[in-house]
């Protein structure tokens, strides 16, 4: 089974955790690899941030990773 529930499962599966601060309207990706590795991978989903701008509390968004190839079906960037 995949935890997709903690820090540690995020950073491991390769999805990302992005924050949005309604106030500043902006978004802020979190350092998943650095959380970890200050011992804080086991912390369960959803955690409380706060926007380094303003100080209101964030909104999480949590992202899967993006396909690292062009499976049928997808347009070629050219």
């Amino acid at each position: 089974m995949i935890d997709l529930g903690t820090i540690a499962g995020l950073h491991q599966h390769d999805h990302e955790l992005h924050a949005y601060c309604l106030g500043c309207d902006r978004w802020s990706v979190l350092p998943l690899a650095h959380l970890v590795a200050n011992g804080q991978g086991a912390r369960r989903l959803p955690v409380a941030v706060r926007c380094r701008g303003c100080g209101e509390p964030g909104q999480l968004q949590v992202r899967p990773p993006m396909p690292r190839r062009l499976a049928p079906g997808w347009v070629s960037p050219h």
